[in-house]
C-alpha cells in the first residue's frame, strides 16, 4: 500500500515540475491515517452502515419484489447531462410508515455494495442513541468515502489535520472542506480519473428520525448546495464527481418543505411516493405465499397443518387489509410463525379481527398479540421494559441518556430487580414486536413506537411513561442518593455526606429531580421529599409539567435543581395523588 501511494505522490510531484501548476503536496507515505482520522472515527456512526452488525436481521424486499421501482432508481443512478439540462443527483423515496422504504434501501445498497458502486449509507433509527444525531451523518459519510473512493484518503486526512477543530463547524464548512475540496484536489492530481469515474450511490434512509427537524432540513441544504455549481462566492464549490443521493423518509412537513421550497434542490431532485405504488399490493401477495411457504417448510407443526393451509381467501384477505403496508404484512407473519402456538390457530385469530383503515388494522394486531399475555403483573412488567427503551431512544433528559444505562438485558434487569436472564422470558411472548440481538432489545419497526404513545390508539393497555420515572426514580433514590442528605446545613457543607465532588451528587440529584417530576411518588420518595429543605430562587422562571415525551433537555444546574425540588415539596404538601 504504502509503495503504491509513493508512486501517486511522485506522479503528483512530476505533473506539478511538467506543468508548473502548484498543488498541494502530500507526503503520502508517510501519513497515517489512523492518528489523523481519529477525529473522524470519534464522530462516526458505524452502526448506521447498511451492513452494520449492529441493524440486525435488517428489512429487505422478498424477491421479485418491488421490481419497478428499483428499475426506476437504476436509471435516476445512471442518468447523465444528456438526459437533461442538469441530472437530478438527489432522488427523494418518500411514504408514510410502514411502507417499506427501508427495505428498499437496504436491498439497493446490498445490490450495488456488489457492483462495487455504493459510497456510503447511513440508516437513522429514532430508539437507536448511535443513529439518531443528524450531526454525525457528514462524518459517518466522508469515513465511509474515505474507504470506497479510490485516491481520496490522502486529501481528506490533510484536510481534517488543518482544520483540527472542524467539529466546532458548521455543515457547509464540514462538507466543503472535508469532502468537496478534497475531491477537487483528487480531480487536479488524476485529471483523466474523472471521465471513467461513472455515478455513484450514497444512501440516506430515515432522515425523518433524525431527532432535530432544524438539522434534518440543514443537512438536505447542505448537500443540494454542494452538488449544484456555485458561482464560488467564498470557496464554495460542487462536487465534481457524479454522485448519486438516495433519501428516504416520511413525508413529515418540514422536509417536504425543504425539497419543494428550496432552490438548489428544486434543480437536482426527481422523487417517488412509495405509498402510491401500483404494484404494491401484487409485491404484497408475493411476500405472504413466500413467507407461507417458508411456515409450511420449517415449522415444528408443519406437518400437522392442513393440506390447503392457508386458503386463497385469507392471502387475499390480509392483501386488502395491508392497504400497501408492508409492516402489516410481515407483523402477521412474525406473530403466526411463533413456535409455541399453531399457525392456522393464529391465522384464524388475525382473520376475525375487525376490518378497518391500515393504522387500525396494524392496532388491532398490535392489541391482540399484548392480550395473549394473561398475567396482569407480567404485562405490566413487559410495557416497563418497553418504556426503558423508548426513553432511551428519546435523547431527553434524565438517567436514559446515560451511556451506562442503556437499553441493554443487563440493565432493564437491574432496574427492574429482576434476576439475570429474567428479561429473555418475560418478552417471549411478543417477539413478533421485537428482537433481542445479543443483550441488546430493539423493537422491529418504528411504527410500533408510534402506536404505543398515542392513547387513543393505544387503548386500555398500561403502558404509563410515569411509572417508568416512577422505577427511575426510585432507583437514584436507593442506589446514588444517601438518606443523611435531608437538610440545607448537610446538602451544603457536608460533602462527605454526598461524595469526594458535591457537583456530581448535585446531578444526581437533577436527574433525580427530573424523573421525581413525571413519575409517580410512592411513599418513599413522598418522604424522602418532604423531608428536605432547599431554599427557594426567585430568579428561576417555574417549567410547566408537561408531557414526558414533548419536555426539552434540561440542564440541571444548582439553582434550577433546589426550585425544582422546592416546587415538588409544595406539591407533595398540597396532597396530591400519589401511589
Amino acid at each position: 500500500m504504502a509503495s503504491m501511494w509513493q508512486e501517486q505522490s511522485t506522479m503528483c510531484t512530476l505533473q506539478a515540475q511538467t506543468h508548473c501548476v502548484c498543488f498541494w503536496f502530500i507526503d503520502i507515505a508517510h501519513i497515517d491515517l489512523n492518528i489523523n482520522l481519529e477525529s473522524l472515527k470519534d464522530r462516526q456512526s458505524p452502526s448506521a452502515a447498511f451492513d452494520s452488525s449492529a441493524r440486525f436481521q435488517p428489512p429487505r424486499c422478498t424477491e421479485s419484489t418491488r421490481l419497478a421501482i428499483i428499475q426506476k432508481i437504476e436509471e435516476w443512478i445512471l442518468s447523465d447531462s444528456s438526459d437533461a439540462a442538469r441530472p437530478a443527483s438527489v432522488f427523494w423515496l418518500y411514504g408514510g410508515a410502514g411502507v417499506g422504504k427501508s427495505a428498499l434501501c437496504q436491498t439497493l445498497a446490498e445490490k450495488y455494495q456488489k457492483e462495487g458502486e455504493l459510497l456510503a449509507s447511513f440508516f437513522f433509527f429514532r430508539s437507536d442513541t448511535s443513529r439518531n444525531d443528524g450531526n454525525i451523518l457528514l462524518p459517518t459519510l466522508i469515513l465511509q468515502l474515505v474507504n470506497t473512493f479510490e485516491g481520496l484518503a490522502p486529501f481528506v486526512e490533510d484536510a481534517v489535520s488543518r482544520h483540527w477543530d472542524w467539529y466546532n463547524k458548521n455543515y457547509q464548512f464540514q462538507i466543503q472542506e472535508l469532502l468537496v475540496k478534497p475531491l477537487w484536489k483528487l480531480k487536479e492530481r488524476d485529471s483523466l480519473l474523472v471521465d471513467s469515474v461513472g455515478p455513484r450511490l450514497i444512501i440516506i434512509d430515515g432522515l425523518d428520525e433524525c431527532q432535530d427537524p432544524d438539522i434534518q432540513c440543514n443537512l438536505l441544504q447542505v448537500i443540494a448546495e454542494a452538488i449544484v455549481p456555485q458561482s464560488e462566492f467564498q470557496g464554495v464549490k460542487s462536487i465534481p464527481y457524479p454522485l448519486r443521493f438516495l433519501v428516504a423518509s416520511r413525508p413529515e412537513s418540514r422536509i417536504m418543505d425543504t425539497f419543494n421550497h428550496d432552490q438548489n434542490l428544486k434543480e437536482i431532485q426527481c422523487r417517488y411516493n412509495l405509498s402510491k405504488d401500483p404494484d404494491a399490493d401484487m409485491d404484497i401477495l408475493k411476500f405472504l405465499k413466500m413467507e407461507f411457504e417458508e411456515i409450511r417448510r420449517t415449522h415444528c407443526l408443519a406437518k400437522y397443518l392442513p393440506p390447503d393451509w392457508p386458503p386463497r381467501n385469507a392471502l387475499t384477505t390480509l392483501v386488502e387489509r395491508s392497504s400497501g403496508h408492508f409492516v402489516y404484512a410481515s407483523t402477521v407473519i412474525q406473530y403466526i410463525k411463533c413456535p409455541d402456538n399453531r399457525p392456522d390457530d393464529r391465522l384464524h385469530s388475525v382473520l376475525a379481527l375487525d376490518e378497518g383503515k391500515p393504522y387500525e388494522q396494524l392496532d388491532t394486531l398490535y392489541t391482540l398479540i399484548f392480550e395473549a399475555v394473561k398475567d396482569p403483573k407480567k404485562l405490566k412488567d413487559i410495557f416497563l421494559v418497553l418504556g426503558i427503551v423508548f426513553l432511551h431512544s428519546q435523547a431527553y433528559s434524565g438517567l436514559f441518556t446515560q451511556s451506562s444505562y442503556s437499553s441493554n438485558r443487563g440493565t432493564i434487569e437491574m432496574l427492574l430487580s429482576m434476576k439475570d436472564g429474567d428479561l429473555i422470558l418475560l418478552v417471549r411472548p411478543i417477539l413478533s414486536l421485537i428482537s433481542i440481538d445479543g443483550d441488546t432489545i430493539r423493537i422491529l419497526h418504528k411504527s410500533f413506537f408510534d402506536f404505543l404513545v398515542d392513547p387513543t390508539r393505544r387503548g386500555s393497555l398500561p403502558f404509563d411513561l410515569a411509572r417508568v420515572h416512577e422505577v427511575a426514580a426510585n432507583y437514584i433514590f436507593m442506589q446514588k442518593i444517601r438518606l443523611k442528605i435531608c437538610s440545607k446545613s448537610s446538602f451544603m457543607s457536608r460533602s462527605d455526606s454526598l461524595s469526594p465532588n458535591p457537583l456530581i451528587a448535585a446531578e444526581e440529584f437533577g436527574t433525580f429531580a427530573y424523573h421525581c417530576r413525571f413519575g409517580y411518588l410512592n411513599n418513599t420518595l413522598k418522604k424522602f421529599l418532604q423531608s428536605l429543605e432547599v431554599p427557594y430562587t426567585r430568579h428561576i422562571a417555574a417549567k410547566p409539567k408537561e408531557s414526558p415525551s414533548s419536555v426539552e433537555t434540561w440542564n440541571f444546574s444548582l439553582s434550577s435543581m433546589y426550585f425544582l425540588l422546592e416546587t415538588l415539596k409544595r406539591e407533595v404538601s398540597e396532597s396530591k395523588t400519589f401511589v
